[in-house]
């Protein structure tokens, strides 16, 4: 093969090869500047949320007056109340519902297939049941934070 022609082989695979690169590396640039989180990370707790909210609205709204921050947190405080009692009300009917689903999960299952299925529920009730605990903690060191 004359030089000529194996050094046109070999620039022609250096300008891909550094295409490629160039290629890869942005790729990966791109991914990592997109997967950051955002600045502004919703609020998880009601306090969180309370918190930002009334700053929210003192920053945006001119004028704002302490006696009207006041009547918007009770506001805030009647209408979490209100929540509360709708779910408190929904509960039995959520609960039936969950209920009439597991017993018709269980008639598709087989008798050697249902301790399996039993157990495997616990141990989701116990994870869900640890995770509520875990936001309640958060939740209330995040209120002791703030005050």
């Amino acid at each position: 093969m004359p030089k000529t022609r194996l050094s046109a082989i070999l620039y022609l695979l250096l300008v891909f090869g550094s295409g490629t690169l160039v290629g890869v590396a942005s790729t990966h640039l791109y991914a990592v500047k997109a997967s950051v989180a955002p600045a502004a990370a919703a609020p998880r707790t009601l306090a969180e949320f309370r918190a930002r909210y009334m700053s929210s609205m003192r920053a945006r709204i001119p004028g704002v007056t302490d006696d009207q921050i006041t009547a918007v947190s009770k506001i805030l405080d009647n209408t979490k109340k209100k929540f509360d009692d709708l779910r408190r009300e929904e509960r039995p009917t959520r609960d039936k519902i969950q209920q009439d689903q597991i017993d018709e999960i269980r008639a598709v299952l087989s008798d050697a297939q249902r301790p399996a299925y039993d157990a495997w529920r616990a141990e989701r009730l116990k994870t869900q049941q640890q995770n509520v605990k875990n936001r309640k903690k958060a939740a209330s060191t995040a209120a002791a934070t703030q005050q």
